[in-house]
C-alpha cells in the first residue's frame, strides 16, 4: 500500500513528550484503568516536532500521554509530525455552558485577582478578540456580554484562561462548538453562556511548550492528515525495560507485515466514528 500521508510511527520516551493543553483527572483515570485491562494503547498520540524546540509537542492524546506516565512506562508509541507542515491546522473551540448563567459565572470570577471583568457590546468583544487585546469573551441569550484580561505575554493569557476555566469546569455541563457556530446554539438544548477564546496559532502552542505552560483543556483542536487509529501497542512493550532501539525495530516490523498482508486501510474522506 503506497500512500503520501503515512503515519511516521515511532517509540518515544515519554519524557521528550510535552502537554499544551491540561488533562482531565477523571477521563486520566478511565483511560489509565482501560489500559490496565486490555493491556494497550488503542490509538496513538500525535507528537508535533518543531525545529526550535527540543521536546515533542502533544497535539493530540494528552490523556494518553498522562496515564501513560501515571502507569510507569519509559516510552509511548506515538506518531510523529513535522508541526511546520502547512498541511497540519489549529483549529479553537467555543463553549457553551448549560446550568449556569451568565451572573453566576460573573460572581465566580469575582474572587480571580488576575482577571478583569468588563461588560461590552458583543461587536466590540468580538473585535477586541480578533486583534488578542481581550483574553476571552462570555455571552448569554439576551445578548448581555462580558470581556476578560489578563496579562500580555502568551503564558500570563493561558495562565488566565486555566482561570476562568477552573471557575466553570465541574459546575456546567460543557459542550465544545466551533466559534461559527456558538451563536445558533445559544439557548438550545439549555446552553445559557457561550465562552468565546481567542483563535491560537501554531507559535503560541510552541511559545507554551517551550515555556512549560498549557492552556484549559478542550479549546484547541488539530486537523492533521493521516491519522494512524487502532495500532493497539501492547502496554507491555512500551512499559517494559528493553532499549528503545529494539522496541523501534519490534514497531517497524509490525507495520511491514501490516502493510504485506494488506491490513492498512486509508480514508481519503472525512469520516465519522460511532465507537469512540
Amino acid at each position: 500500500m503506497t500512500v503520501s500521508l503515512f503515519p511516521n510511527l515511532q517509540v518515544v520516551p515519554l519524557a521528550r513528550c510535552v502537554l499544551h493543553e491540561e488533562t482531565d483527572a477523571r477521563r486520566v483515570e478511565q483511560l489509565t484503568a482501560r489500559i490496565q485491562a486490555d493491556r494497550i494503547l488503542r490509538n496513538p498520540p500525535i507528537l508535533g516536532r518543531h525545529e526550535d524546540l527540543q521536546p515533542l509537542i502533544v497535539l493530540d492524546g494528552a490523556t494518553r500521554v498522562t496515564a501513560l506516565r501515571g502507569l510507569g512506562a519509559p516510552h509511548i508509541i506515538a506518531q510523529v509530525v513535522n508541526y511546520d507542515d502547512d498541511m497540519i491546522q489549529l483549529h479553537t473551540w467555543s463553549h457553551l455552558l448549560s446550568g449556569m448563567t451568565l451572573d453566576e459565572l460573573a460572581e465566580g470570577l469575582g474572587g480571580e485577582p488576575l482577571l478583569q471583568v468588563s461588560a461590552c457590546a458583543p461587536h466590540q468583544a468580538e473585535m477586541a478578540l480578533m486583534r488578542r487585546e481581550t483574553l476571552a469573551y462570555l455571552a448569554d441569550p439576551q445578548g448581555r456580554c462580558l470581556a476578560l484580561n489578563s496579562g500580555v505575554d502568551m503564558v500570563s493569557q493561558a495562565t488566565g484562561l486555566r482561570r476562568l476555566f477552573a471557575v466553570y469546569a465541574g459546575r456546567a455541563a460543557i459542550s465544545r462548538v466551533p466559534p461559527a457556530e456558538w451563536r445558533a446554539r445559544l439557548g438550545e438544548g439549555g446552553a445559557s453562556v457561550a465562552v468565546v477564546f481567542p483563535v491560537h496559532t501554531k507559535d503560541d502552542i510552541v511559545a507554551l511548550a517551550a515555556a512549560g505552560a498549557v492552556l484549559p483543556a478542550g479549546i484547541t483542536r488539530h486537523v492533521i492528515p493521516g491519522r494512524a487509529l487502532r495500532i493497539n501497542g501492547p502496554l507491555d512493550l512500551m512499559s517494559g525495560p528493553r532499549p528503545i532501539a529494539e522496541k523501534q525495530a519490534w514497531l517497524d516490523a509490525w507495520v511491514r507485515e501490516r502493510q504485506d498482508g494488506h491490513g492498512v486501510r486509508y480514508y481519503a474522506e472525512p469520516t465519522f466514528l460511532f465507537d469512540e
